[in-house]
């Protein structure tokens, strides 16, 4: 080890002790994945398959899945026999597709780091002097049924490039540990942006096994993301399911007995450092969520109660059942089901607009409540 990694890892060391520097906190927000802003409600989902990708229940852990006929359920679990855990996501496979008879199927779970946040302690930048660019390193836990051959690793997400490995997961919860060369030369923009993407593969068809596994930086090539050993199929069985918790991610060279300990923070400072990519700002029946102004019976402007200020401009998604919002007024409330548009959208705020069946036609400002046990409204600017 280079006498730069060997500091790197003395800083990363010093930090769980309470020494300054410039990530103190953990680089992975949410590892343990205590939040799940994006399903508050129903956080339990069923059925998942093609297409079904994104940010579907814990905040920060985005998943990818494209064709193919297997489904799975997905939801956050508590966790009793893994020593500092309290919870973990948790795949079900309830429709088997033993061959993935779709060539194109894939199923990834990925998190994906803002570029600020890890640029500068990459050092990749640098082609001539390649000793102080840094080696990075992932670790998680993970327990399914049986032994599976999955493979993990990065994406440069600015250079379009890919290295990969295969770990072999077991019945007993286990801490994968594994370490990636630096990709010299293709340091990540410092940006707000996505800089570097965490993915880890479960499942896939044959056009991402058919080629070598990528244990190398090289160009993203779909043929070299997946291994063709086996058992590598999520979907080979309806028995079939996966624990995961425990997600970190460290700059420096480490092995299982020389990694740091997982920071684990309280709950307040986890859920302050999810609110700059998802907020969930309401959820449930009576939940106030701001303030609103009528200025028809078929339009309100609303205000929310957002904490803090979002990576970009947020996207909302709202639940639209029947009777979900709730606008106070003299005397009385009105419901309606969903707001129709943006009035205005800024990272540091968001105006809402539209409603039908609000009894005034003057303008009336007044408090803005969930309405029903559906109720849930998402902001979210997740990379």
């Amino acid at each position: 080890m280079t006498q730069a990694r060997t500091l790197s890892s003395l800083v990363g060391s010093m930090a769980r002790q309470g020494v300054d520097k410039p990530n103190v906190h953990p680089i992975v927000i949410n590892g343990d994945l205590m939040v799940n802003n994006h399903r508050v409600v129903n956080n339990t989902l069923t059925g998942l398959g093609d297409s079904d990708e994104g940010y579907i229940i814990h905040d920060r852990i985005r998943h990818t899945i494209t064709a193919g006929a297997g489904r799975y359920t997905a939801a956050p679990l508590a966790v009793t026999d893994l020593t500092g855990f309290g919870t973990c996501l948790h795949l079900d496979c309830t429709t088997a597709e033993a061959s993935l008879a779709t060539s194109s199927s894939i199923f990834n779970i990925d998190y994906r780091v803002e570029a600020n946040d890890i640029a500068s302690l990459l050092n990749w930048s640098d082609t001539s002097n390649d000793t102080s660019a840094n080696y990075i390193t992932v670790s998680f836990y993970m327990k399914t049924n049986k032994a599976f051959k999955f493979t993990t690793g990065f994406i440069n997400s600015d250079h379009s490039r890919t290295i990969r490995k295969e770990f072999t997961t077991g019945t007993d919860w286990t801490r994968h540990v594994l370490t990636f060369p630096p990709d010299i030369g293709n340091s990540p923009n410092s940006d707000f942006g996505e800089g570097l993407r965490w993915r880890t593969t479960i499942s896939a068809g044959s056009d991402f096994t058919s080629g070598t596994l990528a244990t190398n930086w090289e160009t993203n090539t779909n043929a070299n993301m997946h291994t063709s050993n086996t058992p590598n199929n999520f979907f080979d069985s309806t028995d079939n399911d996966i624990k995961m918790t425990g997600l970190q991610i460290e700059i420096g060279q480490y092995t299982s007995d020389t990694i740091p300990d997982f920071q684990k923070l309280d709950l307040s400072t986890e859920r302050k450092r999810c609110d700059r990519y998802c907020q969930n700002l309401a959820y449930g029946q009576d939940q106030i969520i701001g303030n609103a102004s009528s200025y028809s019976d078929t339009r309100i402007v609303a205000d929310f109660c957002q904490r803090g200020t979002f990576r970009n401009t947020p996207t909302v998604v709202q639940g639209g059942a029947s009777n979900d919002l709730r606008f106070d007024r003299d005397n009385g409330f009105d419901q309606f089901d969903s707001f129709s548009g943006v009035q205005f959208g800024h990272k540091n705020g968001i105006g809402l607009v539209g409603a039908t069946g609000v009894s005034t036609s003057t303008a009336k400002y007044a408090s803005l409540y969930g309405g029903a046990s559906t109720t849930h409204i998402v902001m979210s600017a997740e990379l």
